[in-house]
C-alpha cells in the first residue's frame, strides 16, 4: 500500500512525465528522465522511484506501466488511476483524483510558487476559468497542433503577457515623456 509521500512523487514523476512528452520527447525517455529528476529532487536513487512507478503500482513489468502511460497521453486516464488507487492509501484518493481530473494537460500544481519566489526558469501554475466554448477551442486547437492544452495555453498567455508588458511599457514611457 503506497504511502500519500509515495502517491505525491508519483504523481510529480507523471506531471514531469507529461511536460516532457508534450514536449515533444519519447514517451520513453519522457518516462526515465521524470525519474531521474523526482528522485534527484527528494535525494534518492532512481531504482527508489521506479520501483514506486512499477512494483508498488503492482505492475509485472515497466511495459504495462508504458501502456498505462501512452494511454493517459490520449487522454484515457482510467488504467492509470485505477492502478493508483487500489494500491494507495485511501487518504491519497482525492490528490490522485485532482492530478488526473483534467486528463493529461492540466493538472493543478499542489503547492503554490510565490512570485518572489519563482526564478525565469521555474514554472509557476496559475489557474483561470474560460467560458466553456472558449475551452471546447482551446482543447480542439491543442488536439490539431498535437500539443497538450496546458503546453498551448502556456505557450499563448506566455507570448501574450510579452506583448501586453511591451504595450503598457511603451506607453508609460511615452506618458513619462510627455510630463517631461
Amino acid at each position: 500500500m503506497m504511502t500519500p509521500h509515495t502517491v505525491e512523487q508519483l504523481l510529480k514523476v507523471f506531471r514531469r512525465f507529461r511536460d516532457n512528452h508534450a514536449s515533444g520527447m519519447p514517451l520513453h525517455r519522457s518516462y526515465h528522465e521524470a525519474v531521474r529528476f523526482v528522485a534527484e529532487a527528494y535525494s534518492v536513487t532512481y531504482q527508489t522511484i521506479g520501483d514506486g512507478c512499477r512494483r508498488r503500482l503492482q505492475l509485472n513489468e515497466i511495459n504495462e506501466l508504458y501502456e498505462l502511460l501512452a494511454l493517459w497521453v490520449k487522454g484515457d486516464s482510467r488504467g492509470l488511476v485505477r492502478q493508483m488507487k487500489e494500491n494507495s492509501d485511501p487518504s491519497a484518493h482525492a490528490e490522485i483524483d485532482q492530478f488526473f481530473l483534467s486528463g493529461p494537460s492540466a493538472p493543478p500544481e499542489k503547492q503554490k510558487v510565490s512570485a518572489r519566489s519563482a526564478t525565469p526558469s521555474e514554472p509557476e501554475t496559475i489557474s483561470f476559468r474560460l467560458p466553456a466554448r472558449d475551452a471546447r477551442m482551446l482543447r480542439a486547437l491543442a488536439e490539431l497542433e498535437g500539443v497538450s492544452v496546458a503546453e498551448l495555453t502556456a505557450r499563448t498567455v506566455s507570448a501574450a503577457v510579452r506583448d501586453r508588458m511591451t504595450v503598457v511599457a511603451r506607453s508609460i514611457v511615452k506618458e513619462s515623456d510627455a510630463h517631461v
